[in-house]
């Protein structure tokens, strides 16, 4: 039992890691800000700018959510028009 728990932890990625996708690879991406505009960036191993539109966020801590919502790199999803919804109080 022991063994099956630790091989379970450590396939798990940790919960401070942004993991992103760019539709052939998912990646561990570190979020830095800019220098000239102080705007939070995701940055790949060689510290290359990736731009909101070349990944899909999969994985972040909560933490960083406000500075991916400044970056660019989360926004509000429009609301499926299939979705049941009501605005009454019952």
């Amino acid at each position: 039992m022991t063994t099956s728990r630790s091989l379970s932890l450590l396939s798990s990625p940790p919960t401070e890691d942004i993991i992103a996708s760019d539709g052939r690879a998912r990646r561990l991406l570190p979020l830095r800000r800019t220098l000239a505009s102080d705007v939070p960036t995701l940055v790949d191993f060689d510290s290359n700018k990736i731009a909101s539109w070349e990944v899909e966020l999969l994985r972040w801590p909560a933490s960083a959510e406000a500075a991916l919502r400044r970056g660019g790199y989360l926004t509000d999803r429009y609301p499926d028009p299939a979705e049941p919804w009501c605005n009454c109080s019952d």
